[in-house]
């Protein structure tokens, strides 16, 4: 009999997971080569498998999103790896669905995750990384400070974590790229608030 290497156990045991819990096991990508077009349709698709029941059982057990984690720590995590959980209460099952069914109307926009529970690292490095690089001009900063005051957290997260770096940096970039107005960015905002609670 062929002995199994431990990467091999592991894929294994968790298609059985899935099998148990009547899921589809999404196919694996990197984002090695691949666009954050179909990186987002893997995204989309991971977050349709199984019931929101069972996604939220799942996913209001993970710890990977914490409170400290700082946009330098996601480099600590590989890149295939995902931000799971909810970071500073416990997620709340009817919010849960109601962000998620609210995100799904932004599933063609590559800088906007499918779940706010369940955040490919790839995808965090990505919005950290505009924070970093995109430079507002006057009335696009308006437009930002706007959404500030227009979000339930009075800014892209509760503290100043990968979150906020990162979804300051996909605002700037829906700004700049896109033309979000203050109100889309807050509601995009507030449908990807990872901090649990109602």
């Amino acid at each position: 009999m062929r002995k199994l290497s431990k990467r091999s156990f592991a894929v294994a045991g968790a298609a059985l997971v899935a099998v148990a819990l009547g899921l589809a096991l999404p196919r694996l990508v990197s984002s090695n080569g691949v666009s954050a077009a179909e990186l987002k349709r893997a995204d989309v698709a991971r977050a349709a498998t199984g019931t929101p029941k069972q996604r939220f059982a799942q996913l209001s057990r993970q710890h990977t999103n914490q409170c400290g984690l700082s946009g330098v720590d996601l480099d600590k995590i590989a890149v295939g790896g995902r931000l799971q959980g909810s970071c500073c209460k416990a997620m709340v099952y009817d919010r849960y669905v109601q962000q998620v069914s609210g995100l799904h109307a932004y599933a063609a926009v590559s800088d906007i995750p499918a779940d706010p529970y369940d955040i490919p690292v790839s995808l965090a490095k990505r919005l950290t990384g505009y924070s970093d690089s995109i430079k507002l001009n006057a009335s696009e900063h308006a437009v930002y400070d706007r959404a500030v005051k227009l979000s339930d957290e009075h800014g892209p997260c509760c503290c100043h974590c990968w979150r906020w770096k990162g979804f300051q940096g996909q605002a700037m970039q829906l700004i700049v790229r896109r033309q979000f107005t203050a109100a889309q960015v807050a509601r995009v905002w507030n449908l990807e608030d990872g901090c649990g609670g109602g």
